[in-house]
């Protein structure tokens, strides 16, 4: 038994088995959100590399796994990254039938999920842009609406993320055939420039984020969310650890100024268009595009704090975008159209929804006392201390996304007239609840959370 047999073998093999049971609606759930439980408890609590005991039995669980040539590796310092992810799937799976998804979600969901985990656990580096792709031709089902056409959303994110395969294996081929002759500058620059242009577009980086809120508006926010939410962390991962097993890349002088700056003019941007924006569904991808840019300017740092701190806010990340996606699905499914014009007065109508949408925004910024504030204060204290200007402007993007969702309260705490009634199901004020009262409690108690988390901190690779 292996730790790649059991998060990528066996969650694929397990999304074929589901995908024929999907019109048994109930079981598929009960089976997704139990497998998810079980995969993030055994990554929580098991050590890889040791023995698994069940009574009298002793079952070694490698670490490691060839095929076809290709080594696949899961070790201890995956396990936060394995924890975290089923943990994720677990949430959105659950929502599957509040949010009146198909069930063909969950099959599809642990497709992509373990797909993506073989990009990260893949040796050589290469061959996770063939795999990140593999993934993302598995995600169109869900893209896709019967009887239409797909959206230009859909289009361009299909576009850009596979035109970053082949700009990756090309700069990854020519990094190869560099170490033959390290003083080659020239190729050298060139395998950067090839590498750099593909992760840019893997991560929706300036200039090319623009399918981003187009993609938000095409389809259904819950898969939005779950897309949105997945896809740049995985890609943000494995750009971590390619900086981090390139000592002459690691310590470069160009690679910390060039991240900040892209950092901050992704923060800055998009501070400045969800200022404006009217749209909530859009504004979902301009939050995603925020997590972006503050990731890039933590890995940019270089610093054990500032990469600690990218893992941190993975929970408060997803937290916000779960419940940011829910409450835009209730709106959508409710045929509401998520605008300042159609939600003006809201909160009367659906106070649970409306309360939702505005706190995950706000956690998503930083405001204080909710989730994100933590994380957002300790890398603005470390931008300060390296380039204030820096700080200065992160903290503008962050004042105008904040603007932005004071924009929302408004309008969705005007008065209408009308008294107040509910909306949502019970079903969905219990999610809904349950995401407002996790993202106050990592804000309030930041401490406890991280000391939950610490012993899968212990073996992270940190820019090593």
């Amino acid at each position: 038994m292996s730790t790649p047999v059991i998060y990528i073998a066996f969650p694929f093999l397990l999304s074929l088995v589901l995908y024929f049971l999907q019109k048994r609606t109930k079981l598929v759930n009960a089976i997704g959100i139990s497998a998810s439980v079980l995969l993030m408890l055994f990554a929580f609590f098991q050590i890889f590399g040791a023995l698994w005991k069940i009574g009298p039995l002793s079952i070694e669980i490698k670490t490691s796994l060839a095929v076809l040539g290709r080594s696949f590796s899961l070790g201890n310092q995956d396990k936060y990254f394995l924890a975290f992810v089923y943990f994720f799937a677990a949430i959105w799976f659950g929502g599957v039938n509040i949010t009146r998804i198909s069930s063909r979600f969950i099959p599809f969901g642990f497709a992509i999920i373990s797909i993506l985990t073989a990009a990260l656990a893949v040796e050589p580096f290469l061959y996770s842009a063939i795999l990140v792709e593999i993934a993302i031709l598995v995600s169109i089902p869900l893209l896709l609406i019967p009887g239409k056409p797909p959206g230009k959303g859909v289009l361009r994110f299909i576009v850009f993320q596979s035109l970053a395969m082949p700009l990756i294996l090309f700069g990854g081929w020519l990094l190869g055939g560099i170490q033959a002759s390290p003083s080659d500058t020239a190729r050298l620059l060139q395998a950067v420039l090839f590498l750099g242009i593909g992760f840019a577009l893997w991560l929706a980086i300036f200039p090319f984020q623009s399918w981003v809120p187009q993609l938000t508006m095409d389809i259904h926010p819950f898969i939005s969310g779950f897309i949105l939410g997945l896809f740049p962390i995985v890609t943000m991962l494995i750009m971590l650890d390619f900086i981090s097993g390139l000592v002459w890349l690691r310590e470069s002088q160009y690679l910390q100024p060039v991240l900040i700056l892209v950092g901050t003019i992704m923060v800055g941007s998009t501070g400045i268009w969800a200022a404006i924006e009217k749209d909530g569904r859009r504004l979902l991808g301009y939050a995603v595009l925020l997590e972006s840019g503050l990731a890039i300017l933590a890995v940019g740092l270089q610093s054990q704090i500032s990469v600690m701190t990218l893992f941190v806010s993975f929970l408060p990340r997803m937290a916000a975008l779960a419940l940011m996606a829910l409450s835009l699905s209730i709106f959508v499914n409710n045929d509401i159209f998520p605008d300042l014009d159609h939600l003006s007065g809201m909160i009367r109508k659906y106070p649970f929804a409306s309360s939702g949408l505005i706190i995950s925004l706000l956690s998503v910024v930083g405001f204080p006392l909710l989730g994100s504030f933590p994380v957002r204060l300790a890398l603005l204290e470390q931008l300060a201390v390296l380039n204030p200007g820096i700080a200065v402007w992160v903290l503008l993007g962050l004042v105008a996304f904040i603007y932005s969702a004071l924009r929302f309260l408004m309008q969705i705490s005007k008065p209408d007239g009308e008294g107040w009634r509910r909306g949502e199901s019970i079903s969905e004020i219990i999610f809904l609840v349950i995401g407002i009262f996790v993202l106050i409690i990592i804000g309030i108690f930041p401490n406890f959370f991280n000391g939950l988390l610490e012993p899968l901190f212990v073996n992270l690779p940190i820019l090593r």
